[in-house]
């Protein structure tokens, strides 16, 4: 299988570096200027390369990290992206529990799904825990992330994707689902607010 990455973040290179590892074909490309990382992608071994754009895009699964004012710039270049898998990559996560603001309402995605949405969109989340550190056993040592698609079957590659490079990938498809059915019931079930909310009464 073959990975593309367009963007270079900290989590996108942990995740070119653990691919090549685990002897994926790279591709990545910086739109910012391939030179920047060149000597990144010699340490990756023989099956990373710095490619074009279009090259990228043309793997299985692209890994994208783009800040959002290079989005409109880049991703209108990308060729047709029917039914690809791509994840979005450029958001962390502090509270699980709570994913509203971090997800429907964070503006990299918002633009990614909007300026490409014949494409599978893979949210992926890094976890940033506030709290102390606590002992973990050999299975839990593994990093966390945390993802979210609207596609099922794209949902469950990048699952098993993430578990070849000893990932432990958490989905919250389902629970965002229910966080949002739950938003709109108490929008729907809320008193009217307003100059004629007495009159209602």
């Amino acid at each position: 299988m073959k990975i593309g990455i367009i963007g270079i973040g900290s989590l996108t290179l942990k995740l070119a570096i653990r691919s090549a590892r685990a002897g994926y074909k790279i591709t990545l490309h910086n739109p910012q200027g391939n030179s920047l990382i060149r000597e990144s992608v010699k340490t990756m071994g023989a099956t990373a390369a710095l490619g074009t754009l279009e090259q990228a895009a043309a793997a299985d699964i692209i890994l994208l990290f783009l800040p959002k004012d290079d989005l409109e710039s880049v991703l209108p270049n990308l060729p047709d992206m029917s039914g690809k898998i791509i994840v979005h990559t450029s958001s962390l996560i502090f509270d699980p529990g709570s994913l509203l603001s971090g997800i429907t309402h964070g503006m990299t995605y918002r633009i990614t799904v909007c300026l490409i949405p014949e494409a599978h969109i893979v949210k992926l989340f890094t976890p940033v825990s506030l709290k102390p550190a606590v002992k973990t056993t050999a299975h839990t040592n593994r990093q966390e992330l945390f993802f979210i698609s609207s596609h099922k079957a794209s949902g469950n590659g990048i699952r098993n994707f993430l578990k070849t490079l000893d990932f432990l990938p958490i989905d919250l498809t389902g629970r965002l689902k229910v966080q949002n059915t739950a938003m709109n019931l108490k929008s729907i079930s809320a008193p009217p607010a307003g100059p004629f909310a007495d009159q209602l009464n």
